[in-house]
Parts: structure tokens; C-alpha cells; sequence
């Protein structure tokens, strides 16, 4: 009976233990408010210096700014936006729901945007600085300021080269526009097949004239690279 006593409270205890390493896990900050105007961190009013969650969702008014730092990464939240930071393991997620995000992701940063129509992340583990869009329904702008940009959809991937622009749109079917079409073609027409590949694609790319998106662009890049981020002292 002592011994049966002895094994329950063991095991008792290891449960509370393995509770308390979860609880502990989930209470670790992912990263911290560095600039925010007129912008909200899940309910609340978002504050400099405040920190950020796994869970929490990040939000801007239509004449707001947020920005957060994620570890290594910067993430910049444009007016009018709604997004959520996850986190699976080390790779870190901001799910975009809405607006537009601007990212600067060093070096082998397990750092990524989800949006509707898929994944979009540096390529090859290199550091890139870029922004995403939601255009409208199963439509979203990626643009690669800095370093090379990878789209991801069910296991299909494009890269975005650097200094270039796509609008990505999912795909209508097998038969539908955007099937076997390549950013890369050197003629400039991104609605061209690619030679041997009859598979269905999922994504459509259009390029758009990088220079457009240039003043916002700069702004994204300053915020998230010169401005200092460390919140000031008391």
C-alpha cells in the first residue's frame, strides 16, 4: 500500500512539474513593442517597451503604426492592419489577416508571414527585408526589397528576386490562368508556361513596377533597421 501511495505521489508531482515547464514556456515573451501609434496588442492600447506574446495579435488603426521586435526579427505593421504572432517551436509565425506587414529577417531566422494565399519567408536561409499585402480575396503584393523572397502553397514554391514585385493570387483550377506560369522568364511575361511542366501550379504572379512601392518601401526599411529599438529607461 506504502509503495502504491509512493508511485501516485510521484507521479503527482511529475505532472505539477511538466504543468509548471508548459505554464513557464508560455509565459516567455517572444519579442517587445518598439514603436506604436494608435495601435493595440491583443485588447489592450499597444506601448512602447510592452511585451509580446505567443497568441497575442497585433493590430493598427487606420491612421496607426506598430512595430515589434521578434528576437532577431523586426516586423512593421502598416495603418489599417491585423495580424497574430505564433510560434511553433523555434520557427516563429506572424499570420496576417489583413493590411500590410513589412519584415526584416536576418540570417537563418526561422521567421515567416502566413497569409491566405500562402507562406512567404527568406530564401535559403539568408537574411531578406520585405513586405507583404493583402490586395483583396485569395490575392496578396509581396515585394523583396533586400535579399531574395521564397512563396510558399502546398508544397509549390516561387522565389522573388530581389528588388522585385508580384501580385500572387491563388489559382482558379487545373485549367485555370496562372497554371505552369514562371516570375523568372526572361522575356518579362510572367504569365508564361514553363517548358516540360504540366503539374498544376496553385499560384499566380504578376509583376508590378517595384518604383510605386518605393516611398513605403524606405519608410519599412528605416523603421525596422535605423531607428533605435530600445525603449527608454525610467
Amino acid at each position: 500500500m506504502r509503495s502504491i501511495t509512493r508511485l501516485a505521489l510521484v507521479a503527482l508531482l511529475s505532472a505539477g512539474l511538466c504543468n509548471l515547464s508548459v505554464m513557464a514556456a508560455a509565459g516567455t515573451p517572444l519579442g517587445m513593442v518598439v514603436n506604436a501609434e494608435n495601435a493595440h496588442l491583443s485588447e489592450a492600447t499597444a506601448a512602447l517597451g510592452t511585451n509580446v506574446f505567443a497568441g497575442d495579435s497585433l493590430q493598427t488603426d487606420p491612421d496607426g503604426t506598430l512595430r515589434v521586435r521578434v528576437g532577431s526579427n523586426q516586423v512593421y505593421l502598416a495603418a489599417a492592419s491585423f495580424a497574430m504572432l505564433l510560434q511553433d517551436h523555434d520557427n516563429i509565425r506572424v499570420k496576417l489577416d489583413r493590411g500590410t506587414v513589412g519584415f526584416s529577417s536576418p540570417a537563418a531566422s526561422h521567421f515567416e508571414i502566413e497569409t491566405p494565399v500562402g507562406i512567404v519567408r527568406g530564401a535559403n536561409g539568408k537574411a531578406a527585408f520585405g513586405e507583404v499585402t493583402i490586395v483583396g480575396p485569395g490575392k496578396i503584393m509581396v515585394a523583396a526589397y533586400h535579399g531574395a523572397i521564397v512563396v510558399s502553397n502546398a508544397g509549390f514554391e516561387r522565389t522573388i528576386a530581389e528588388g522585385n514585385a508580384y501580385n500572387v493570387s491563388l489559382a482558379q483550377g487545373p485549367e485555370g490562368a496562372g497554371a505552369g506560369t514562371s516570375p523568372d522568364d526572361n522575356s518579362g511575361n510572367t504569365n508564361v508556361p514553363q517548358k516540360g511542366i504540366h503539374n498544376y501550379e496553385p499560384l499566380v504572379f504578376t509583376a508590378i513596377i517595384m518604383g510605386t512601392l518605393a516611398g513605403l518601401g524606405y519608410l519599412v526599411w528605416h523603421v525596422a533597421n535605423e531607428s533605435d529599438p530600445t525603449p527608454p529607461s525610467n
